[in-house]
């Protein structure tokens, strides 16, 4: 595999312009047929040759997450990274083209598909199989200049604080600690709210990971979270806050209509009402909170 030269200047194109070749790229070579075998059921295909819609639906996101990881890759010299909750791997495929050291962990059910296997295999990704409840990583200490978590924190339905000591661990000094999540004040939430509806998870998603023959083996947002919730669980376990933005997919639309540019006015004189937020956060130092796991937690394990 030849690396994407991206350090310097590459005649006029910018950083995101390389990303978003390479990502499209890489998304055309490596999920033209997007087949997902779950717990040896039956397949669920995506018709779709080209641009495969759950893919294409979370562009935005990808880009916006590899110019981050890769701008603080040029500044620092960082290099080794582990994406924790890496799925069916675009982040990861597409920062390995880049030069980049890259683990891809997941739970076992995606991580171990014959298909991933051999995705990951042919690009030089290492694969780990994780399941976040367990709490321990299979990592040495201070392993990852780089730990990338998007999308994962929401979906978590336990203490996740013992987690995030144990991924602070693992990650080296003055490592990022990547978090992409939803905004629990987003708008929507809020006036919904006022109307007395839920801002949780809807019932009815409950009962749809349970009917037989449903392939909803990760179910949704157990705990979403303020950007002042994210500061304080993070800035108690040994990280400082780098950086912190809000962001909406209204911010990028190719083409917006009147309600998208009203929407992005509102965003931009009150930007804590879009619906996800990214935290960049430096390990500051190896977490040292006494953390005591009760068995009404986890069977055997009593602390990280």
């Amino acid at each position: 595999m030849t690396n994407v030269e991206w350090h310097g200047s590459s005649g006029t194109k910018s950083l995101r312009q390389t990303v978003e070749e390479v990502l499209d790229a890489t998304m055309q070579e490596e999920f033209r047929h997007f087949d997902l075998h779950v717990d040896g059921r039956a397949a669920v295909r995506d018709e779709n040759p080209e641009w495969p819609s759950y893919l294409a639906s979370h562009r935005h996101e990808y880009v916006r997450t590899i110019c981050d990881v890769l701008d603080f890759s040029r500044k620092t010299g960082a290099k080794r990274v582990l994406e924790i909750g890496a799925f069916f791997g675009l982040v990861c495929l597409t920062l390995k083209k880049f030069g980049l050291d890259v683990v891809a962990a997941d739970i076992p059910e995606y991580m171990e598909m014959p298909e991933q296997i051999e995705r990951f295999g042919r690009n030089g990704v290492t694969r780990a199989s994780v399941r976040l409840q367990e709490y321990l990583m299979p990592f040495d200490d201070e392993r990852f200049d780089i730990i990338i978590m998007t999308e994962v924190l929401e979906h978590l339905n336990f203490n996740p604080v013992p987690l995030i000591k144990e991924i602070n661990r693992i990650g080296a000094k003055d490592s990022l600690f990547y978090l992409s999540l939803p905004n629990l004040a987003y708008y929507r939430n809020r006036v919904g709210f006022l109307f007395g509806k839920s801002m949780l998870q809807p019932i009815a998603t409950y009962i749809e990971q349970v009917t037989p023959g449903s392939l909803e083996i990760v179910n949704g947002h157990w705990r979403e979270y303020t950007k002042a919730e994210i500061a304080e669980l993070l800035m108690c376990l040994g990280y400082r806050i780098e950086r912190h933005y809000f962001f909406s997919i209204v911010d990028v639309l190719p083409n917006p209509t009147l309600k998208n540019r009203l929407t992005r006015l509102v965003f931009s004189l009150l930007p804590s009402f879009k619906e996800n937020q990214t935290a960049l956060a430096i390990r500051s130092n190896r977490s040292e909170l006494p953390i005591y796991i009760p068995r009404t937690v986890h069977a055997t394990l009593r602390s990280v």
